[in-house]
């Protein structure tokens, strides 16, 4: 989806963002205040956002974050992209020529994250049906008591919120080198970007707080685009733990074998949320800048109608591995839902029962008769893994609009303090913004 902002102004209301602060005619004294204006005043020209809603297909994925990146040129329906907010009329495309003093690239996350068991639902119900016993911990044997119906089947899982977008961003600027060329040739950045993005004004790790947050709003967000992704299942909050497990007849009910008791439990409604967020720099930064947008030595100057060539490229496969493992439904591994075990080579469940040899013997809530009794237990030992939370990618351009007679004068009597080395056409050919 795209959008254009609504900060589009009349051709009468060019104080600020035009070269020469709104007159028409140059002159030396109009040329000197708009040269002289405080960086931090100038106001951002052009911009494109992206905001990516995790977790993202591994196919839009792959087609989005692949080797080459680009943002400023993107057009305005990217795959896997909720929202594409732009101030061009083409992306990448200026419509007027800009006196450039500046740059900016910011990341900006959630900006409070947690984590919360929970137990993940599969496959997603496509009608409404009972919402099944959801314990903290299930074994195998305890199945039957938990209410599943059909094909139903319930998996231990963890769900996180925001955590994967920091993630994601902090791998993303270490796995990317930044690339802006004019003119085809000349190379006006090439930097790694974690060497000059900015991260979202969120708190410094020193500086975060601890809250609550109620959980079931967040499964119902994440569970609301796992659907939009047809994921293999839905989250479902913790509501009841496990006491224990009986062996025999009672109460009435028939106990086919080893059965779990449970007790009703709204512990896990609530969790610890961390409100804070990668900081921008300083000791215990995690960039080298904490700058909202990098300053020119010497601005520059960009004609209209050609392509701004920006474009971020792989450079460390590791992190790059890792940032898409944090943005993808399937923690990269394929498919359309996250189930996730500690290594390549271990099972996803303990072992069975060896007789003789007892594994995992748990002692039983039924009563001596004459001896205590025991039960021997498996559980699952993957688990699926549900992320949510927002990160936006934010190309911006800082400078003036020049129109007229203006171009002409920069190029012939300001060269000493603007770069026009990527000026192609006429230089006394004053022009309009289309």
């Amino acid at each position: 989806m795209s959008k254009r902002p609504t900060n589009q102004i009349s051709r009468s209301s060019i104080y600020g963002r035009q070269f020469g602060l709104g007159q028409i005619t140059p002159t030396p004294e109009a040329a000197n205040c708009a040269i002289q204006i405080p960086f931090s005043q100038i106001l951002v020209s052009e911009s494109v956002t992206w905001t990516a809603v995790l977790p993202l297909n591994d196919a839009d994925l792959a087609a989005t974050f692949g080797d080459t990146v680009n943002i400023l040129d993107s057009p305005r329906n990217v795959p896997g992209i909720q929202e594409v907010e732009s101030t061009f009329g083409v992306n990448g495309i200026l419509q007027a020529d800009m006196f450039l003093v500046g740059f900016g690239f910011h990341l900006s996350a959630e900006p409070s994250t947690f984590v919360q068991e929970i137990n993940v639902l599969t496959p997603a119900p496509a009608t409404v049906v009972a919402t099944p016993v959801s314990p903290d911990v299930f074994t195998v044997n305890d199945v039957g008591t938990l209410g599943l119906i059909g094909d139903q089947q319930l998996q231990p899982g963890i769900m996180k919120w925001g955590h994967s977008a920091w993630q994601a961003a902090w791998h993303f600027v270490n796995a990317y080198r930044f690339f802006w060329t004019v003119c085809q040739r000349h190379v006006l950045v090439d930097e790694l970007a974690a060497n000059f993005s900015y991260y979202g004004p969120f708190g410094a790790a020193c500086a975060a707080s601890d809250s609550e947050v109620d959980v079931i709003e967040y499964a119902k967000e994440i569970n609301k685009r796992y659907r939009q992704l047809n994921g293999g299942g839905i989250a479902v909050p913790i509501n009841a733990r496990r006491v224990g497990s009986v062996n025999n007849t009672g109460g009435g009910y028939d106990y086919p074998g080893n059965m779990g008791v449970f007790h009703p439990t709204r512990d896990f409604d609530t969790a610890p949320l961390t409100y804070g967020g990668l900081t921008s720099g300083g000791a215990q930064g995690f960039y080298t800048s904490n700058m909202l947008f990098h300053k020119f030595a010497k601005p520059f100057y960009l004609e209209k109608g050609l392509p701004i060539d920006m474009s971020f490229q792989v450079e460390n496969e590791y992190h790059h591995q890792q940032f898409l493992r944090h943005m993808s439904i399937s923690e990269n591994q394929g498919g359309n839902l996250a189930v996730v075990n500690a290594d390549v080579n271990l099972t996803s469940q303990t072992p069975v029962d060896q007789f003789p040899t007892p594994i995992m013997p748990e002692l039983t809530l039924d009563p001596a008769n004459p001896d205590n009794q025991f039960s021997n237990q498996q559980v699952t030992t993957t688990r699926v893994i549900m992320k949510g939370g927002v990160l936006k990618f934010s190309m911006l351009l800082k400078g003036f609009e020049v129109c007229g007679p203006w171009r002409p004068y920069i190029c012939n009597n300001l060269s000493s303090v603007v770069d026009i080395s990527a000026v192609t056409t006429d230089v006394n050919v004053g022009r309009l913004p289309r």
